[in-house]
């Protein structure tokens, strides 16, 4: 009888492990799949905190050997994009030519028009540059050649003469037809003429 008992306890303790509870979904740490068209962390791109003065190096070398005049035109996008981490102003994994900006950011919800280059402007421009660290794009509208430059975060301020003392703030600038007069950190005057026809945009 005892014979008979010993293998009978033993099929009862392996029909017992058999049937222990199955574990909900969260006590087993399930991963659920991330769907690719809506993952926010699909499409961004690294920050770059030296990225303006990185891309103008870039900028300058490539405008060295480029045998065309039109070349090297996507810069400003790139290092705007580097800076802040988004891609807003690429098309199909490359970056946009900066005379193509304007158009693409009026295109998009994520990006609206402060206005045109006045004091008050300015100054909303500022505080969304270095208070929610927002990019800034300033060009010329309703201009033959369009020419885009990127606000300087924390970037100095002076008064110009010449634009009527109005507040001019730093900014990022790749001349595409004068590479080495390239900077990163000047005012706007040394970008445009005159503060007639420019516009300020900035990411909302």
């Amino acid at each position: 009888m005892k014979k008979n008992v010993i293998p009978f306890l033993s099929f009862l303790i392996l029909l017992s492990c058999d049937s222990e509870p199955v574990q909900n979904s969260k006590e087993l740490n399930l991963i659920t799949p991330i769907d690719d068209k809506h993952s926010p962390t699909l499409n961004k791109i690294e920050k770059k905190l030296n990225a303006f003065n990185d891309n103008l190096t870039e900028f300058i070398d490539c405008k060295s050997v480029s045998s065309s005049p039109s070349g090297c035109k996507e810069y400003l996008a790139k290092s705007v994009s580097e800076y802040y981490g988004i891609s807003d102003l690429m098309e199909a994994g490359n970056y946009i030519d900066y005379d193509k900006i304007p158009d693409k950011i009026a295109e998009l919800d994520s990006w609206e028009k402060i206005g045109d280059f006045t004091e008050k402007n300015i100054q909303t421009a500022l505080n969304m540059l270095n208070k929610f660290e927002k990019p800034v794009l300033i060009f010329n509208e309703n201009d033959s050649y369009v020419h885009v430059v990127a606000l300087k975060p924390n970037g100095s301020l002076s008064k110009s003469r010449k634009w009527n003392n109005i507040t001019v703030p730093s900014c990022i600038s790749y001349f595409p037809t004068k590479a080495n007069k390239s900077f990163t950190s000047k005012g706007i005057n040394y970008a445009f003429g005159s503060s007639d026809g420019l516009v300020i945009w900035t990411k909302k």
